[in-house]
């Protein structure tokens, strides 16, 4: 009977053939998925389907065929096509039929997924110099050229978000590191009568590290995951490519009023958190270690060096550098819709801090003397 599907099953030479005739569509394929997972040979037997006959093959069809094959490898069974038809034929090159290979891939070894992730780090860490190099060449020769760059004013809103809206934060978390600093200090100080010694300790571990590394932290936490999450949303909503389209740069229109607000406020913010450290011993100098304030001021003015805020600022300088190419980095390199930009800011803030520690100790061991 023409249309509907028929099965006849033979032995030839050894082979069970199961010969299928009429259509192989989405009202047979059922029937046929039922009987297969009952007629499919013994262990170490041959089959075959043959669909010589098959008439009309649909997607339901092809979805039934892998099936039986992937059965048949479950249970260590021999089952192949044979004698496709001209339809048969035909739909399953429109599937882009690959045959009965369904392998599973072997298990990647220790040394061979170690080998994967580093070539992925230095494939970043490329794409991460390159956009350093773009970054600042932009910066230093945008403003001499012709080409279309930032819209006016966005230095200073840049600025403002970066910066100055992260001068509370910023103060008041140096302000309790600064009282943490002295009241740990000052319990050791205290055995030998050096309370005065407090305030050394709190100028220079606030002006050469604490102050930095902690403004560093908030401003990746704060303004690094926003740089990301900007920069990702244009990149998933395709605003990078129009950019790109209408001859901008994104890297100077995006990434460059950034670098120049950062290098502005870093410092500054920076300053904030050195001036309120040093406020928060200078109170508990005051208040439980019988330290005036002037001579709390003092003590820290003959403690610190010139060096000491020199090596702070520069610091705080490329601390910021590091956040802002960062956060660039992870929202160029964003894709899959909404989920890609939150990964792309998780990335980012993640990122951004263990750079900025692993900086830190590089300074360290530079300037250690």
């Amino acid at each position: 009977m023409s249309g509907a599907l028929q099965m006849e099953r033979t032995v030839e030479g050894g082979e069970v053939r199961l010969r299928l005739r009429g259509r192989l569509d989405r009202q047979a394929a059922p029937l046929l998925l039922e009987w297969l997972r009952t007629w499919l040979p013994g262990a170490g037997e041959k089959a075959a389907l043959d669909l010589s006959g098959v008439e009309y093959l649909d997607s339901a069809g092809v979805a039934v065929l892998s099936e039986a094959l992937r059965l048949a490898r479950e249970r260590k069974q021999s089952l192949s096509l044979a004698n496709l038809s001209a339809p048969a034929q035909k739909t399953l090159e429109i599937f882009r039929w690959q045959g009965v290979d369904l392998e599973v891939p072997e298990r990647v070894g220790l040394f061979e997924g170690l080998g994967e992730r580093a070539w992925a780090l230095l494939a970043g860490l490329r794409k991460v110099g390159l956009l350093a190099a773009d970054t600042f060449s932009w910066a230093l020769a945008g403003p001499f050229t012709a080409q279309p760059g930032h819209p006016r004013g966005e230095i200073l809103r840049q600025s403002i978000l970066l910066g100055s809206r992260a001068f509370g934060i910023v103060a008041l978390l140096s302000l309790l590191i600064g009282l943490t600093l002295a009241l740990l200090s000052a319990a050791q100080l205290r055995q030998f009568g050096a309370n005065i010694y407090a305030a050394n300790l709190v100028a220079v571990a606030m002006t050469r590290e604490m102050g930095p590394l902690l403004t560093a932290v908030i401003v990746a936490g704060r303004s690094g995951s926003a740089i990301a999450a900007e920069i990702a949303t244009m990149r998933v909503t395709e605003e990078i490519d129009a950019l790109e389209s209408m001859g901008f740069s994104p890297v100077r229109f995006l990434v460059v009023p950034k670098l120049y607000a950062v290098t502005m406020t870093q410092p500054l913010l920076t300053l904030v958190a050195d001036a309120c450290g040093v406020l928060g011993g200078m109170l508990v100098g005051a208040l439980l270690l019988q330290v005036p304030m002037p001579a709390f001021l003092q003590q820290c003015a003959d403690a610190l060096r010139t060096k000491d805020l020199v090596i702070g600022l520069l610091k705080s300088l490329s601390f910021g550098w590091i956040i802002l190419l960062t956060g660039a980095h992870c929202g160029l390199q964003t894709s899959g819709g909404a989920q890609g930009v939150g990964i792309s800011t998780t990335r980012s803030v993640v990122l951004s801090i263990f750079l900025v520690i692993v900086a830190d100790c590089a300074f360290s061991l530079a300037f250690y003397s």
